[in-house]
């Protein structure tokens, strides 16, 4: 057998196994199960559902803030089917806003970020998006943002401004508006929809580049001891 090709093979496959694999995002919640907000028939109105979530709780909330002679369900915030989806009625305008409670860490990787896998509605038309983190010390961080049609779906935590620890995060909540879009005014018959929210990975030890620093130093060592026996 020839050593120095079966050296080389054994190299390349050592270097391969010691790139770091490529981790998947952490899921955090993929809307399974079903859940319902929807607006009274009047303007104003507000309704919220509550579940059991991990070692806290999810609520939604909806309120419905014009409909222009619409009023039946004229705001509805729901989770059927995987999907989370927010949308008016024609001429109608509203809020909904989804919250999390004991949510612990979120900072994973070097450059953590929340994934929003779109949906099938997708999005259209325009909305103000607002994320608010709250730690367990009461500490908060926000951000904010025009939502429109190919808005980015990562939101990384260093786009939030404040001091909440997202080590350590109790509240979570993330509220879309159509009422009073900034640059855009009221914004009638917005819609949009995602399958899930999930967490930057957890980035991979490269056990095998150690693992190849080791047997490197012992073949060199090899090598040295059979150029003194020669």
């Amino acid at each position: 057998m020839n050593v120095k090709f079966l050296g080389a093979s054994v190299t390349a496959a050592m270097l391969m196994t010691a790139v770091p694999a490529l981790a998947a995002t952490i899921m955090f919640d993929d809307f399974s199960g079903n859940q319902t907000v929807v607006s009274q028939a009047y303007p104003g109105a507000t309704d919220s559902s509550t579940v059991a979530f991990g070692a806290g709780t999810r609520t939604l909330t909806v309120n419905n803030v014009s409909n222009n002679g619409n009023a039946t369900a004229a705001t509805t915030l729901e989770i059927q089917s995987g999907e989370l989806s927010f949308s008016n009625n024609d001429r109608a305008t509203g809020t909904g806003t989804l919250t999390y409670t004991s949510v612990g860490d979120i900072s994973n990787g070097s450059n953590p970020y929340m994934l929003f896998r779109l949906g099938t509605l997708g999005f259209d038309h325009a909305a103000n998006f607002t994320a608010t983190a709250i730690d367990t010390l009461g500490n908060v961080s926000t951000y904010f943002e025009v939502l429109v049609s190919g808005v980015d779906p990562k939101l990384f935590l260093s786009a939030f401004a404040g001091s909440a620890d997202f080590d350590n995060i109790a509240t979570l909540s993330f509220e879309i508006d159509s009422s009073a879009v900034d640059g855009f005014g009221a914004v009638e018959r917005v819609d949009g929809s995602i399958t899930s929210i999930e967490l930057s990975p957890v980035p991979l030890p490269a056990s095998g580049l150690l693992l190849f620093g080791a047997l490197g130093g012992a073949a060199a060592m090899r090598r040295r001891k059979a150029r003194k026996a020669a």
